[in-house]
């Protein structure tokens, strides 16, 4: 099943510390460890995904960016990075279903069998050309993708394209 997916929030924190970069220091978030291992995701009402060294995206379904800025901005400055709105950049697209991992195998080189990529794990690759990052939220849930919103109807078109192989016939 695909369905445009449409979080309350979505921002990113970036930081170009070296200690952040490199590890020496870690990020918290009202005294709790972001994750510094790239692909962990942290879970909550405000989700935190790394993606890089020193960059995370922070998803809600339940609160808004301006509360999650105003509750965070000044704590990740005090920490040396910044938080960004990027709500209303980014689109998402809900990929769920028995073929959801060989559907979504044809368009990156992600390896997306269960021991390689399990839920609760994020990647940032690119996908049909385009830059994306894929969350494996659960089995039933199956994946997010994130992308730029201009990209999201050329993305949903390609998935919907690509899933045709997989669906049985009348």
């Amino acid at each position: 099943m695909l369905d445009i997916h449409r979080p309350r929030a979505v921002l990113e924190i970036n930081s170009w510390l070296p200690e952040l970069k490199n590890g020496e220091q870690r990020l918290s978030l009202n005294g709790c460890e972001l994750p510094s291992e790239v692909g962990a995701t942290l879970p909550g009402s405000v989700r935190a995904l790394c993606l890089a060294p020193g960059r995370w995206l922070l998803v809600s379904e339940e609160q808004s960016p301006a509360n999650i800025a105003e509750r965070f901005a000044a704590e990740v400055t005090a920490q040396g990075a910044v938080l960004i709105d990027t709500t209303d950049g980014i689109g998402v697209l809900n990929v769920r279903g028995a073929q959801a991992r060989d559907v979504l195998s044809k368009g990156c080189g992600l390896d997306f069998h269960p021991t390689a990529f399990a839920a609760g794990h994020c990647a940032r690759t690119r996908f049909a050309q385009m830059a994306v990052i894929v969350e494996h939220i659960d089995d039933a849930t199956g994946f997010r993708l994130y992308v730029a919103r201009s990209y999201l109807r050329f993305l949903t078109d390609w998935i919907a394209d690509a899933a045709v192989e997989f669906q049985s016939s009348p």
